[in-house]
């Protein structure tokens, strides 16, 4: 009896996760996979030994495996640039004692997008992330240590949303229109 239930729910189990790969499967839904770009240059002048650096040029070459960086600003087909980039924390709460019982975590990062002839594919823009940390000075270096994990958690996000926008349709067609090429030829993938 206690054998035929545990298959009885084990079908009922496989049936539900057949079902909802079709419905997934039926509206469209497909992972994020690469997405090429068609520029195969790019200078940036995010520093590559930062942590953030460092991740954006992997998400970029992930998205875009053709993708390469360069060290000379005039040999890129394009140039990505951080114009400012700040990390702040603000005090939220004091308690009685005036200690400080919140922390508000921001980093904001402003960035522009620019093609080798000049046309400005992402004008100047901002991404800011914030997060909120509770704070117990009994905790001190436990909450160092969260807030520099919580920074980190934000420029992986910022890095998602950087590297979405570059590789969004607006930016791809802006730079084939601007590069002589028609909207409608095919990027050799």
């Amino acid at each position: 009896m206690v054998y035929s239930s545990l298959f009885s729910r084990w079908h009922q189990a496989l049936l539900a996760a057949l079902l909802l790969s079709m419905v997934l499967a039926g509206c469209g839904f497909k992972l994020r996979g690469e997405k090429p770009l068609p520029f195969t240059t790019m200078y940036t002048n995010i520093e590559s030994n930062s942590n953030f650096g460092a991740y954006l040029r992997r998400s970029l070459k992930a998205s875009s495996p053709s993708l390469q960086f360069v060290d000379n600003q005039a040999t890129a087909q394009v140039v990505l640039s951080q114009l400012e980039r700040i990390q702040s924390q603000r005090e939220v709460s004091l308690n009685a004692q005036g200690q400080v019982e919140e922390y508000e975590l921001t980093l904001r990062l402003t960035f522009q997008l620019v093609s080798n002839n000049g046309q400005l594919l992402i004008p100047p823009s901002t991404l800011t992330s914030t997060r909120t940390l509770p704070y117990d000075e009994a905790n001190a270096q436990a909450k160092a240590q969260e807030m520099v994990t919580l920074y980190q958690d934000m420029e992986v996000q910022m890095v998602g949303q950087l590297v979405r926008r570059i590789s969004s349709d607006d930016v791809i067609q802006g730079y084939r229109q601007g590069a002589g090429t028609s909207g409608e030829e095919q990027f050799v993938r």
